[in-house]
């Protein structure tokens, strides 16, 4: 199961796979609170499609120029986090 946090500008999108098939995907807008809802909001998709943590092997992030600075470190330091603790 593979994990992606993507962020355009203030758009946010998180999808989650199985292999190549796209299980579900959350979006959102945000553009100051990142920080405080990116962690809850997997929560959210993981309990909605009953998927467990352990199950998510992988995160990975795609992110646009356009995108701020902290919002980017703060998307790829929990993929770093989260794939540290996954034993990648």
């Amino acid at each position: 199961m593979l994990l992606e946090i993507s962020l355009d500008g203030n758009d946010i999108k998180l999808t989650l796979k199985n292999g190549r098939k796209t299980i579900d995907i959350l979006a959102w807008n945000d553009e100051y609170t990142l920080s405080e809802k990116l962690l809850p909001k997997i929560d959210s998709l993981l309990g909605k499609n009953k998927i467990s943590k352990s199950e998510v092997k992988k995160v990975t992030t795609k992110i646009t120029k356009t995108s701020g600075v902290t919002s980017a470190r703060i998307a790829q330091t929990v993929a770093k986090a989260w794939n540290v603790g996954s034993g990648f």
